[in-house]
């Protein structure tokens, strides 16, 4: 549990989402951001800045924007490693066949075990390094949040701050985006390469929320032509009326569609064979 000022939840991590008793179905139950439960009207009109006060039970609520990986010790790789069924069969076969004096056969079992015991840590050390490099690069920038729509005044926070319902400011020479996004006013232009593998620009456009679209629920798949994902680059921004490019974030850390790309790495669905 966490307690911050006067608010207080129960709460688990599993694969590094987090899970939150929910006195509504008096169960545990994932802890969703924007993404689900909202229209579209409400996502263009309802969130205008929070306050210090809101924003702090926010961040007690969804945790820091950040994705950090784990670099495990070579002790507890290697603890893990033993612990493989493979190689627990390899040490009662190394005991069964001294018994029956077959030493030079045990001793190759272990010396090839050894080998590829040593071997696997470093590989695997060597990944979980390179995977938390790469996702640390873009974790720590300076981004501006907006606490009034109606005003043009802008604050620079570090982006491992931002919870869902913050309003960031797109630069106009553009930037990587540190969270998953809508946009409320202009367009911008974004290479989504790091997630579709296509270098070809994508426009994105604000989201209809004052035509008759705006009662529809929002969907970061349905709607992606308005969505800025994590760990994309804009390249440009584009507002007719003169205007900051505004969006409103609604997924940080793991929950955003770079996080969850990271999720698949760390911990991928097992192979079942019938």
């Amino acid at each position: 549990n966490e307690r911050r000022s006067r608010y207080f939840h129960v709460f688990f991590h599993y694969h590094n989402i987090k899970y939150a008793w929910s006195s509504r179905v008096d169960s545990f139950a994932r802890v969703h951001a924007l993404d689900r439960g909202h229209t579209l009207e409400e996502l263009a009109t309802r969130f205008t800045g929070y306050s210090e006060a809101k924003r702090e039970s926010m961040t007690v609520l969804h945790g820091p924007n950040s994705i950090d990986v784990e670099v495990k010790s070579y002790a507890k790789l290697l603890f893990e490693e033993v612990l493989n069924p493979f190689y627990v069969f390899q040490v009662f076969s190394i005991i069964l066949w001294s018994f029956d004096n077959y030493i030079a056969y045990a001793t190759c079992i272990f010396v090839i075990s050894v080998i590829g015991i040593a071997t696997s840590l470093y590989q695997t050390r060597k990944q979980s390094q390179a995977l938390h490099d790469m996702v640390a690069s873009s974790s720590h920038l300076s981004v501006l949040i907006s606490r009034d729509l109606e005003s043009d005044d802008l604050e620079e926070i570090e982006s491992h701050t931002l919870v869902p319902g913050d309003i960031v400011a797109i630069p106009q020479q553009g930037c990587t985006m540190t969270c998953d996004a809508v946009l409320l006013s202009g367009s911008c232009i974004v290479n989504e390469s790091m997630l579709t593998g296509e270098s070809v620009p994508v426009t994105k456009t604000v989201l209809p929320a004052a035509d008759g679209a705006g009662g529809d629920a929002y969907h970061p798949e349905v709607h992606a032509r308005h969505t800025l994902f994590a760990g994309t680059s804009v390249i440009q921004t584009r507002n007719y009326s003169g205007r900051t490019v505004l969006a409103v974030v609604t997924r940080t850390g793991f929950s955003t569609s770079k996080g969850e790309l990271v999720r698949s790495i760390l911990y991928p669905k097992p192979i079942g064979f019938k």
